[in-house]
């Protein structure tokens, strides 16, 4: 946990000190270094706390006032909320606008790279965690597309390393964020391709947080997504019943998903055997990919 902190410590302050740079150059303004520092601390302090905040929201099944008081002492990482923690930092940012009087807007499109970049390291930081951000055991395996895990000095066990995955998908969500610069909406499309592979990627991963058989965060990822997809429908004038294509296909994906988990926990089977594993996550990924074509012909029909 120390190497963590001490990891998400230096990647926000840098991802801080960059976006204080992107303000000036940007905006006009001449913040590079004040703006970088007063952000730092805001985006640790709010990341914290909506990661916590996040967490007992999905889990609110459990609420209760002695659940309530044991969920505020337990910082453990399983006991927070990646969505949270990144809502949390993107209140941070309007805080700090706030105070610095930028216009919201203007100082979350100016860190919605940054943004991505900081999500890209926290998934790789989930390296520092154990087990957290793993998938399924395998046989044999080689970094970064397995872990290593050796227990008692010589038995050791490999499982997919799904939070090397999450990262790289959060590094291309910021290749694609730094690509749209000049795009108004470029934080709303940010946020819909940092979502996007997770409706897949969250599949992967051994612990999540769920409730009954849902995983909350991939139905939360999905839900943004398809929010965004809709918003395009109701924003486009004229196109007739073609202008909600891309929220239609967002559909035809939850439904793509529905099946696939259910497939992956044995309740849906060809007949004598189970559908294999890698064919249900590759309908998913071409699915998420129809899905990713479909919002950029929605955006560019706005």
């Amino acid at each position: 946990m120390t190497e963590y902190l001490l990891w998400m410590g230096g990647s926000s302050l840098a991802m801080c000190l960059w976006y204080g740079w992107a303000l000036s150059r940007e905006q006009g303004r001449k913040l590079t270094a004040g703006a970088g520092l007063l952000n730092w601390p805001l985006v640790l302090l709010c990341g914290a706390i909506g990661a916590k905040a996040g967490y007992m929201l999905l889990r609110a099944d459990l609420m209760s006032a002695e659940w309530i008081g044991s969920m505020v002492r337990n910082w453990e990482p399983d006991s927070l909320s990646f969505l949270g923690g990144a809502a949390g930092v993107c209140a941070g940012v309007v805080l700090g606008a706030k105070i610095l009087g930028i216009p919201v807007h203007d100082a979350l499109h100016t860190f919605a790279p940054m943004g991505a970049a900081l999500a890209a390291m926290a998934r790789f930081g989930e390296g520092f965690l154990g087990m957290l951000g793993v998938g399924q055991y395998m046989e044999e395996g080689f970094f970064p597309l397995a872990v290593r895990f050796t227990w008692d000095g010589e038995w050791f066990e490999y499982y997919l390393a799904v939070f090397v995955f999450e990262g790289a998908a959060a590094l291309l969500a910021c290749a694609l964020s730094m690509g749209h610069g000049k795009e108004p909406d470029r934080f709303r499309r940010t946020v819909f391709y940092l979502c996007l592979p997770q409706i897949l990627l969250e599949s992967l991963r051994m612990q999540s947080i769920s409730w009954l058989f849902v995983r909350c965060e991939q139905l939360v990822c999905y839900l943004i997504c398809e929010g965004i997809l809709i918003w395009y429908g109701l924003r486009t004038e004229g196109g007739g019943w073609k202008r909600w294509v891309p929220a239609a296909t967002g559909l035809i994906l939850c439904g793509i998903v529905i099946v696939g988990e259910f497939a992956l926990d044995g309740k849906i089977s060809l007949p004598e055997r189970d559908i294999p594993g890698w064919t249900i996550y590759a309908v998913m990924a071409l699915f998420l990919g129809l899905t990713a074509v479909e919002e950029h012909r929605g955006h560019r029909a706005v």
